[in-house]
């Protein structure tokens, strides 16, 4: 793995609904090998994933931007959304490409006018902040913050977008869990539950959906 590389990005509004106080957190786009820089791997999709197009990062500042990007396009069914398009609306508007509440509102602008859900999650089907109900019920990807800093500094956290827990065919009783990364040359990274539940935890469990109903 390549060393973490800081963006210093700050989620500002990071709501969650169980509790009211809004979740802070940093994203960092964690490997330095971003946009065109080196080629990228292709990959191939395990079975129980959702079939998302994968949208890289180009900058430190942009893997959540790139991730909200695939949520879209995934949930409109084609590529209406790029990285380096919503960068330029965002400064065309004003608007901070690091915070998620001006992504919020970005999203709302559109003529899809979509929502940006988010969410303190965990790991069961239980809705409403159960990542496998979004992914296995409601047929969404979903947008974590991990972090794979040991001392667990906000500033390394990033976003990447789930896609898929499959069973693991390897005698393990443990699950799968297979998600994006917008900012690896290794585009599709596949972990097991227990691990990623640990880099998850380091990002707060901090979890959004793009969707077109809140509800």
């Amino acid at each position: 793995m390549t060393n973490p590389q800081r963006c210093r990005q700050h989620l500002t509004d990071g709501q969650n609904r169980r509790r009211p106080a809004a979740v802070l957190i940093a994203l960092a786009c964690l490997s330095g090998t971003l946009g065109c820089e080196q080629p990228r791997r292709d990959y191939h999709l395990p079975p129980d994933c959702l079939p998302v197009r994968y949208e890289a990062a180009t900058t430190y500042a942009t893997c959540l931007v790139s991730s909200v990007a695939m949520g879209a396009n995934y949930l409109l069914g084609d590529r209406k959304l790029s990285e380096r398009q919503i960068q330029v609306d965002l400064k065309r508007l004003h608007y901070n490409e690091t915070r998620v509440g001006d992504l919020k509102a970005y999203l709302r602008q559109l003529p899809e006018r979509l929502y940006l859900v988010t969410l303190t999650g965990q790991l069961d089907a239980e809705p409403p902040t159960g990542l496998r109900y979004w992914l296995e019920k409601r047929g969404y990807p979903v947008i974590c913050v991990i972090n794979r800093d040991p001392g667990c500094d906000p500033g390394f956290n990033h976003a990447v977008l789930v896609i898929g827990i499959s069973t693991n065919q390897k005698g393990s009783s443990a699950d799968i869990v297979h998600y994006l990364d917008p900012s690896s040359v290794g585009q599709l990274h596949s972990a097991p539950v227990d691990e990623f539940e640990i880099i998850w935890a380091s990002g707060d469990h901090a979890m959004m959906i793009v969707c077109q109903d809140p509800t």
